[in-house]
């Protein structure tokens, strides 16, 4: 993106809200109509309240004017219709209206924006992402909807519930269904999460504490079986948004009736 700026001096004799108005009201509207090129136009107006003022260089502008053009040809484009006679004819007719033109300054400057902003707010997104991969999981395992673990879960994955290292999207299902498809309702709560993003936001480390309730099927009073322990996860950011690619399930805690999720207990 090419960015332009312009310093420009109002007219002998109009106030500084006079400038203002018409600039805004008359000559911005003007100009957005004859150069469509200009793809973004600020107008930043100076307060000389508490300006630094210098005897060797004072302030001798009322506006920076901000343009940007998305690429060199468009402001070549610019350029080319600024010249155009009859565009050029209705532009000065103008800005005799509102500025003392022999004052105007205009030229292309390099922008740097600020580096440190953006690798912050990528951190933000992908830790948000990440919690919310972490509820869309419980909430897939309490609805028993099985598909679904391919929104949390990379196909790839490596993982180990316990029982062993396992790989692959169908062991994963598999092992789900083998303790939640023969209980009844349950609940899954995930907490007191903590979030590590690599540098370069592409893949990150978390760690969750769980605690799961199960149900019989069809004894909405009877006994339950409770779990209670971590997971510890690691997620790359895929094609498809971030994913699981291991998981890791440390169980601290097992009470109840276990034969309500695992028929061989």
């Amino acid at each position: 993106m090419i960015k332009a700026i312009a310093l420009l001096r109002r007219k002998p004799g109009l106030t500084r809200e006079a400038f203002i108005a018409y600039y805004e009201t008359r000559h911005a509207p003007l100009i957005r109509s004859l150069l469509p090129e200009i793809a973004d136009y600020r107008r930043n107006y100076v307060d000389r309240t508490g300006a630094f003022e210098s005897t060797v260089a004072p302030i001798d502008f009322d506006s920076v004017t901000e343009m940007r053009f998305a690429s060199r040809a468009a402001y070549d484009a610019f350029l080319v219709r600024a010249a155009d006679p009859e565009v050029a004819r209705l532009i000065a007719e103008d800005e005799e209206n509102v500025f003392d033109r022999a004052a105007t300054r205009m030229f292309v400057v390099d922008e740097t924006p600020a580096a440190s902003t953006a690798p912050a707010l990528d951190d933000l997104l992908a830790e948000r992402a990440i919690r919310e991969g972490l509820a869309r999981f419980a909430r897939v395992l309490d609805s028993k909807d099985w598909p679904a673990l391919a929104d949390v879960f990379a196909a790839d994955l490596t993982f180990d519930y316990g029982l062993g290292e396992q790989a692959g999207l169908d062991a994963l299902t598999t092992n789900m269904r083998r303790f939640l498809d023969v209980c009844g309702p349950s609940q899954h709560l995930i907490g007191s999460i903590t979030i590590t993003v690599d540098p370069g936001q592409a893949s990150a480390t978390s760690r969750a504490y769980v605690q799961a309730r199960h149900q019989r099927a069809g004894d909405s009073g009877g006994p339950v079986f409770d779990s209670n322990g971590e997971y510890v996860d690691r997620w790359e950011k895929r094609p498809q948004g971030w994913r699981i690619v291991r998981r890791d399930a440390l169980w601290q805690t097992q009470s109840g009736e276990a034969a309500i999720i695992w028929s061989g207990a």
